[in-house]
C-alpha cells in the first residue's frame, strides 16, 4: 500500500515539475521576443543617434562658418562705421573751411573795393596834375602805321628800356586801335614801363584798366600780380595781400597764382 501511494506521489510530482518546465519555457520564450523588440528600438536609436549626432556635426560647422562670417561683418562694420565717422568729421572741417573762406572774402572784397575807391581817387588826383602831351594825330602826309607795325615798335621800344618811347607808341596804337586786339597788351605794357621806372601809383592805375575793361582777358592775373607788387613796393602789405588772394581764388590755375601763394605765405596770410 505504501509502494503504491509513493507512485501516485511521484506521478503528481512529475506531473508538477513537467507543468512548470512548460511554463518557464513559455516565459522565456516571450522574454526571448521582448528582447527581440527591444535590440530593433535599440538598434532604431542607435541608428537616430548616429543620425543625429551627423546633423549636430554639421550645424556646429555650420555656426562656426557663420561665427566667422559674422566676426567678419562685425569687423566690416566697425571698419564703415570708422569711415563714415572720419568723413563726416572732414565734411564738417571743410564746411567750417568753406564759411571761413567765403566770410574771409566778403571781407576781403569789402576791404579791396574800399580799397581801390582810395587809390584810384589818389591816382586820378595824381593825373590831373600831370600834362600829359597828347600822340601826334596823323595828317594826309603821313601813312597811318598799322596795328601790328606800331605795336611791334613799342615792344621793340620796351625791350631797349626806352620806356618814354614805350608808352608814346602805345598809347598812339590805343587812339588809332582802341579796338584792336592788342589793346589789352598795350595797357598793360604801359603799366609795366610805369614799374620799372618805379613809379609804381601810375603802374597801378594802368594796370586796373586791363582789369576794368578786359575782365575775361588772359593778362587780368598778370596784371593783378604787378599791382600787388607795386603796392608791396608802396609798403601797403594789406593792400597786396587782399590781390594775391584774389589771384589764388579766381585765377588758381594761372601761372601767376603759385607766386601768390609764395607772397601769401610770407606776408603770413
Amino acid at each position: 500500500m505504501r509502494k503504491l501511494w509513493a507512485v501516485v506521489l511521484l506521478f503528481f510530482c512529475g506531473c508538477a515539475y513537467t507543468q512548470q518546465v512548460q511554463d518557464l519555457s513559455l516565459r522565456l520564450s516571450s522574454v526571448e521576443g521582448q528582447l527581440q523588440v527591444q535590440e530593433k528600438r535599440l538598434s532604431r536609436l542607435e541608428a537616430r543617434q548616429r543620425d543625429l549626432n551627423r546633423r549636430l556635426s554639421e550645424l556646429e560647422k555650420r555656426l562656426s562658418a557663420l561665427e566667422k562670417e559674422t566676426g567678419a561683418l562685425s569687423q566690416r562694420r566697425a571698419d564703415l562705421l570708422a569711415e563714415i565717422q572720419k568723413t563726416q568729421a572732414e565734411i564738417a572741417r571743410l564746411n567750417g573751411l568753406l564759411e571761413e573762406l567765403s566770410y574771409q572774402q566778403r571781407q576781403d572784397q569789402a576791404a579791396f573795393s574800399e580799397f581801390q575807391g582810395e587809390v584810384l581817387k589818389r591816382l586820378a588826383a595824381l593825373e590831373k596834375g600831370k600834362k600829359v602831351s597828347a600822340p601826334p594825330s596823323p595828317t594826309g602826309k603821313t601813312s597811318r602805321p598799322g596795328q601790328e607795325e606800331l605795336y611791334r615798335q613799342g615792344l621793340a621800344a620796351l625791350k631797349q628800356k626806352n620806356y618814354a618811347r614805350a608808352r608814346k607808341l602805345f598809347r598812339q596804337y590805343l587812339e588809332l586801335y582802341p579796338q584792336g586786339k592788342y589793346a589789352p597788351n598795350a595797357y598793360f605794357w604801359i603799366g609795366e614801363t610805369y614799374y620799372a621806372q618805379r613809379r609804381y601809383e601810375e603802374a597801378i592805375l594802368e594796370y586796373q584798366k586791363v582789369v576794368d575793361h578786359y575782365p575775361k582777358h588772359y593778362k587780368v592775373p598778370a596784371a593783378l600780380l604787378k599791382q600787388a607788387l607795386s603796392f608791396l613796393h608802396l609798403g601797403d602789405n594789406e593792400a597786396a595781400r587782399i590781390l594775391f588772394r584774389k589771384i589764388v581764388k579766381e585765377y588758381p590755375r594761372s601761372e601767376q597764382a603759385p607766386v601768390a601763394r609764395k607772397y601769401l605765405k610770407r606776408l603770413g596770410r
